[in-house]
């Protein structure tokens, strides 16, 4: 039976949970707040296809048929506001959909909790809209890709780098209407510590009332300065906050939240298992001038040709230009580079595991940040919050 020894060496995929015949394998949260695997001794039956499943205790380099990077923008200007960055996601689920297949992604259920759901219409693919820092739960989500699959349906399967190897693994074998895209993960926060966010706004807002969450809303600021908004079901803004003074994302970006298994990711490679790698591409100007609307761009490497055949018939849906593709990797570190651990990350889950709100503490809201929220949302009026933000990146 799969144990877990050392945390770094497992990822939470749910690979072993779903491929196990005697169902006596169940993902639980660990003093952190993040999923591992918990083996009922008297259900196993020994037979190690949770051993054999693993992706990072079996792991293979793969090849990639293609490495063509393309930069993209939907043509649908509501859809693309909606996404995080150009809706590569939606066109790509257009496709599917039209051929009567079915869209996995991640999305927040009614208790606000981020997990892996399924659909089967366009209404439904706006709850996959948006990227979520926080580790998804993926439940049963690999067997009921195998069993539309099995049906002869399209899927589409959108996850962080391990929770495509994690299903690629699970599924052993190759499927011509499987769709396999992830995108460039910096890396995981605890859902635990997302609890415990959620706590903690919900001291000063009706949290029963939110119907919808962006961890980077694009509606105020832009593509360039997004915020964390949360929503009611007529769209008015009930909380919204940046990156320099949102506590969850700042927990995230300074690599305290993070998973340990993301300090030394398996995944961080050019050549993946899935079709497409979408990231983000804030140096859209440095390709194409028009294309730098502040609306959202994507970056998306196709890995195999049978992505590069689908993507040809997107141009409907999507303006594409091939750009070089070490360039594109270069802009991105997170393609290749592991998370870094905050000094503060031993002393922060200490006070998570004494059963104290984390947020109490740390990531509090001082003058220094408060300085910082003025000048962005100063500049980003102005119109000068991008170019200021390109040249400090060089």
């Amino acid at each position: 039976m799969i144990e877990i020894n050392d945390k770094s060496q497992c990822t939470g995929c749910a690979a072993c949970a779903n491929v196990c015949p005697s169902n006596c394998i169940s993902m639980f949260q660990d003093d952190e707040g993040f999923y591992y695997p918990v083996v009922d001794s008297e259900k196993c039956i020994h037979c190690e296809l949770c051993i054999k499943t693993c992706p990072v205790i079996n792991r293979r380099t793969p090849e990639s048929e293609t490495r063509k990077v393309y930069i993209c923008q939907n043509v649908d200007l509501k859809i693309r506001k909606d996404s995080t960055s150009g809706g590569v996601f939606s066109a790509l689920s257009k496709y599917v959909l039209d051929r009567n297949g079915v869209v996995f992604g991640a999305e927040f259920d009614r208790n606000s909790i981020v997990r892996h759901g399924m659909c089967d219409n366009t209404a439904g693919l706006k709850r996959f809209r948006g990227s979520k820092y926080v580790q998804s739960f993926i439940g049963s989500s690999y067997k009921l890709v195998k069993d539309e699959l099995n049906k002869d349906r399209w899927v589409l399967f959108t996850g962080t780098p391990c929770q495509i190897e994690g299903l690629h693994s699970y599924l052993g074998k190759e499927y011509k209407k499987l769709i396999l895209m992830d995108i460039v993960c910096y890396s995981i926060s605890s859902p635990g510590v997302w609890r415990q966010f959620l706590d903690y706004v919900g001291k000063n807002i009706p949290l029963d009332k939110v119907s919808c969450i962006k961890f980077r809303d694009k509606s105020k600021y832009g593509y360039e300065y997004t915020l964390m908004t949360f929503r009611d079901k007529e769209g008015k803004t009930i909380y919204s906050s940046g990156p320099e003074s949102n506590p969850m994302l700042r927990s995230f970006v300074s690599n305290t939240s993070t998973r340990p298994s993301c300090y030394a990711c398996k995944f961080k490679t050019i050549d993946r298992v899935s079709d497409y790698t979408a990231w983000d591409c804030y140096n859209v100007y440095k390709y194409n001038k028009n294309l730098d609307d502040n609306l959202g761009t994507s970056h998306l490497m196709v890995h195999s040709s049978k992505g590069l055949e689908i993507l040809k018939t997107l141009k409907r849906e999507m303006s594409l230009y091939q750009v070089n593709a070490e360039e594109a990797v270069a802009s991105e570190p997170a393609m290749t580079q592991c998370a870094v651990p905050s000094d503060m990350r031993k002393p922060f889950f200490k006070m998570y595991r004494s059963g104290n709100n984390v947020f109490t503490r740390f990531f509090q809201d001082t003058k220094r940040v408060k300085v910082e929220r003025l000048l962005r949302s100063v500049l980003s009026r102005i119109g000068l919050y991008k170019y200021i933000k390109r040249l400090m990146k060089g």
